[in-house]
């Protein structure tokens, strides 16, 4: 349920007892936001010669933000090969960063936030970054003003602080 305090309050006295997580919402990013992202990213991708997929996981390993499950960080521990490495960086549903830790046969690593999950300031970084990125290869990036309307617009029209 997404409500305000009192609200929250009427409903959870009309609930049995038991246990209840209250967290504060968060608005997910704008659809101008992901289209301008999806956008550079193809051009920034194409210039580099790698998948979009690939492309968007080393965005997402430079200006993302780790899963947080019950305010821990995940991990998964998969197989140290080349072959592992080739099926992350293609990887389009989950998103992983390979840490140092690693065992005999395994490799560590941190789970990243899906941007399909981010808020307004997470998507504004992710979309900062890429335009960073473009510049360094040479390409022209959306223009910083339409970068800025759509995150302000976004923001106005949900009434959400960055």
């Amino acid at each position: 349920m997404i409500g305000t305090n009192l609200e929250l309050i009427a409903y959870l006295s009309s609930q049995p007892e038991g246990r209840y997580e209250v967290k504060p919402f968060e608005e997910k990013r704008s659809l101008n936001a992901n289209a301008l992202y999806w956008t550079g990213l193809t051009q920034l991708a194409k210039a580099l010669r790698v998948s979009n997929a690939c492309m968007h996981n080393q965005l997402l390993r430079k200006y993302g933000s780790p899963l947080i499950v019950d305010g821990q960080e995940v991990f998964a521990a998969l197989p140290d090969t080349k072959e592992t490495e080739r099926q992350v960086d293609e990887d389009e549903n989950n998103h992983f960063q390979a840490t140092q830790q690693k065992t005999k046969s395994r490799r560590w690593y941190k789970m990243l936030k899906p941007s399909h999950d981010f808020t307004t300031s997470e998507m504004s970084r992710l979309i900062d970054g890429l335009a960073d990125e473009m510049r360094e290869c040479g390409l022209t990036p959306p223009q910083e003003e339409t970068i800025k309307k759509a995150i302000e617009k976004y923001e106005r029209t949900h009434n959400v602080p960055r």
